[in-house]
This record gives structure tokens, sequence and C-alpha cells, in this order.
């Protein structure tokens, strides 16, 4: 199996077969953040193709000194934020899908169990999951890029800190700050 740096390589030499095989590896991934930025399924495709096109037209720029997913990572945020930024009327809050026809935007975050599977915990489960839902579209859109990628992306605080062009220090605070406020938000659900 090849290498993303070894596939972006071949993209670079006129590959589309390598492209393809970059986008079945990453696509999901890339949806997946955007529907935690956006809280929307519609505009997390439409997001996630634009950073593809982006990616695609920035191939060329692309240096293996950092992992692939970290420069894809810095191209996701940056179009998302923008994407977000023009879709919306100043003031305005980004509406979130609470229809559960979405994305899962708690996967990949660890969320606390109560004991043996039965259906209390099942609806409890899935009132948390719309509850964190909302409170992650309640972040400032920098602490909610660092929770996402670090917690939901599973990206190291070195890697946020690159995509988001800030120090680790920085990324332990946003990443902390939103911990804080996130547990404020479902301190009724979570002990």
């Amino acid at each position: 199996m090849r290498t993303d740096a070894e596939l972006m390589a071949l993209y670079q030499k006129g590959s589309r077969d390598a492209f393809e095989e970059l986008f079945a590896r990453h696509h999901r991934r890339v949806i997946h953040f955007c529907y935690r930025m956006t809280g929307d399924q519609a505009r997390a495709e439409e997001a996630a193709q634009e950073v593809f096109l982006r990616i695609a037209r920035a191939a060329s720029t692309y240096q293996p000194t950092a992992r692939f997913t970290t420069w894809m990572y810095t191209i996701t945020r940056r179009t998302t934020l923008n994407f977000l930024r023009d879709e919306k009327e100043p003031g305005e809050k980004v509406p979130i899908d609470t229809t559960g026809e979405g994305y899962d935007a708690t996967e990949g975050i660890s969320l606390p169990g109560r004991g043996d599977w039965d259906p209390e915990q099942v609806a409890w489960e899935a009132q948390l999951k719309d509850k964190l839902l909302e409170a992650l579209q309640k972040l400032p859109e920098v602490n909610r890029a660092a929770f996402v990628l670090n917690r939901g992306e599973g990206l190291s605080y070195e890697e946020v800190a690159t995509v988001l062009g800030v120090t680790v220090q920085a990324v332990k605070s946003r990443i902390f700050r939103a911990r804080e406020t996130l547990l404020a938000e479902l301190s009724g659900l979570v002990e």
C-alpha cells in the first residue's frame, strides 16, 4: 500500500488514479470535519468537495515535509471557515442538522457510557449526541477547530498547531477552553 506522500508524488506527475485513491482514503474524514464545523450535512458535503478541488489545484505546492493529513486538514480548515463566512449573515449562527440524517458529529469522540446496553442508554446517548453537536456549534470557530482536529480526528497537538498556524500552547489552551465550555453545556447530562 502506497503512502499519502507517494500518492501525491504520483498525482503531481499526472496520475489521476493516485488522486482518486487519496480521495477514497480521506474523503470521509474531510466530510466528518466539515460536518462538525458546519453542523449541516449538505454544507459539509459541499465544503468537502471544495476541499478536494483545492487539494487538486494546490498539488504542485505539496512538499512531503509534514504528513499529508496535516496539509490536508490545513486546506480543509481554511476552506470550511471561508465557506462558513460566505454562507452566513453577519451575526448569524450556523444552523445545525438535528434530523439524525447527517453524519455522526460525535464519531471518534468518546462519550461516557452508562453500563450495560439498554433502551434507556440508547435514548440517553442519542440525547447526548444532539446536545454535543449543539454545544460544538456554540464554540468559537478557533476552539471548535482545535477540539475537533484533536479529539475527533485524532491529530496530535503539534499537528493541530501546524494546521491552525499557532503554537502548541495555544492549541492546548483552545482545547482546554472548548472542553470546559462543552462540559458546562452538557453538565445536566454528564456527571
